[in-house]
């Protein structure tokens, strides 16, 4: 055997397939235990790690994507430097150039690198940019009318089709980017756009590319809620009112919809974006009203901009969130620990301000309710955190409460020096905290 020769690597999953056939064998007298030990200690020398794999094949996706970006966006410059100085006819030569350079990178990709998620990412990414490029110097050769808005619209509808074609996750999360762009541009109801990238999301989680997936979700998220929010919440909206509450339903749905797609039982923060990211809208809101209480106005019609579609699409859009984290806690109840409970009651300060619409009570029931939510659900959080064994559930927990005792100390006449001894307190808790919980696993580790 030539020992300079490159050896082979084998995934966990093919590690595991291998024990299971050799305990068979084993068993039926084929192989010896001796022979069995030799061949899995060999086999677990060339076994590369999930998390190793995945992130060499991201690094990869990465680097080459970059280096697409810098290719295209040199080439550009080049152009750009010596533009004035081309004909027309040099001109749109030129301006198709980087699209039809791109397309060809993706038809490579596809006819004889399909499995090549590298190749196919950094030509969709390639491709998604040379689009742009196209419109930009074509407009400005043919001087065709336009502004921002109409540019990233055709934009959009240009590229949408990229992300089916070419299964791109990258560009679907710069799309997403045009959808928000488009939203802070204009108070328009472009983040309906939104419901198009829904196919290839639950295609990703058919086929259990979870890295791909997390990352797609957690931008779509974000992207959405500030689109939600920038559209709702703005001087003489008729939704100005309104925006904490639809901000809130948006976190319970999240909340809801990640334990409805993953399970319970997925506890990871990053690896489950919607209950993540719901549960940091819903800590941040709660927060909100220990600083003010907020009902709506009783002539919460009587503003002085009409309703438009986007108002009704929002209004929409609360509504649908409000009945999917009802059907969730009316399904899934029973399976619920402390900690999604503490999540999901913060829906009741929906109901709270809904009912004040109508009946007429002091605001200050926010502001009492929401600190003894917070007060409460901190505690439980951390009791849950400390039975289960889950840092990162004590820890949030912790944050949560120090962040409305910062709230309280700002809202109050308390002199610099205390509310300086109360921070270090604080600080020193969250330490010592941390340092026993630590040493509480590496008992119990050794106990076990």
């Amino acid at each position: 055997m030539n020992n300079n020769s490159k050896q082979e690597t084998i995934s966990s999953e093919q590690l595991r397939w291998f024990e299971r056939e050799s305990s068979s064998w084993l068993d039926e007298g084929l192989i010896e235990p001796n022979a069995r030990d030799t061949l899995l200690k060999r086999y677990q020398s060339i076994c590369v790690s999930p998390g190793h794999s995945r992130s060499s094949s991201w690094s990869n996706i990465l680097l080459v994507s970059l280096g697409s970006l810098l290719i295209g966006g040199g080439i550009i410059l080049l152009l750009a430097h010596n533009w004035e100085h081309f004909g027309k006819t040099t001109r749109t030569f030129l301006s198709f150039l980087p699209l039809v350079l791109a397309q060809s990178l993706c038809w490579y990709g596809v006819q004889y690198k399909p499995q090549s998620l590298a190749v196919r990412e950094s030509g969709a990414v390639l491709l998604f940019f040379a689009v742009a490029s196209s419109i930009a110097l074509i407009s400005q050769t043919y001087h065709i009318y336009g502004d921002l808005e109409r540019f990233l619209v055709v934009w959009l509808f240009l590229t949408l089709p990229i992300v089916y074609l070419l299964r791109s996750g990258t560009t679907l999360m710069l799309i997403c980017g045009i959808i928000l762009w488009l939203c802070c541009l204009e108070r328009e109801p472009y983040w309906l756009f939104y419901i198009v990238l829904i196919p290839h999301l639950y295609h990703l989680y058919q086929q259990q590319s979870r890295i791909l997936l997390h990352w797609c979700l957690w931008v779509a998220l974000i992207s959405l809620t500030i689109s939600i929010i920038y559209g709702s919440s703005y001087y003489a909206s008729p939704l100005d009112n309104w925006a904490i509450y639809i901000t809130l339903a948006m976190g319970c749905a999240f909340y809801a919809l990640g334990y409805w797609l993953f399970g319970l039982e997925q506890d990871g923060f990053w690896s489950n974006a919607p209950s993540s990211f719901g549960i940091l809208i819903i800590g941040v809101v709660s927060l909100m009203f220990t600083w003010y209480g907020r009902t709506l106005p009783y002539d919460l019609w009587q503003v002085e901009n009409a309703m438009s579609f986007n108002e009704y699409a929002i209004i929409g859009f609360f509504i649908a969130s409000l009945i999917l984290t009802s059907i969730f806690i009316a399904r899934r109840y029973q399976e619920f620990s402390a900690s999604n409970w503490v999540a999901l009651t913060s829906l009741v300060f929906v109901f709270f301000g809904l009912i004040g619409y109508f009946f007429r009570f002091n605001e200050s029931v926010f502001v009492i309710s929401s600190n003894l939510y917070i007060l409460i659900g901190s505690v439980l959080l951390m009791l849950q955190g400390v039975n289960r064994g889950q840092l990162m559930l004590l820890n949030g927990g912790l944050i949560w409460f120090s962040l409305l005792v910062i709230f309280r100390f700002f809202d109050s006449d308390i002199p610099f020096v205390y509310k300086g001894v109360i921070f270090i307190i604080i600080g020193c808790a969250f330490i010592a905290t941390n340092v026993w919980f630590k040493k509480k696993q590496q008992a119990e580790s050794v106990e076990g």
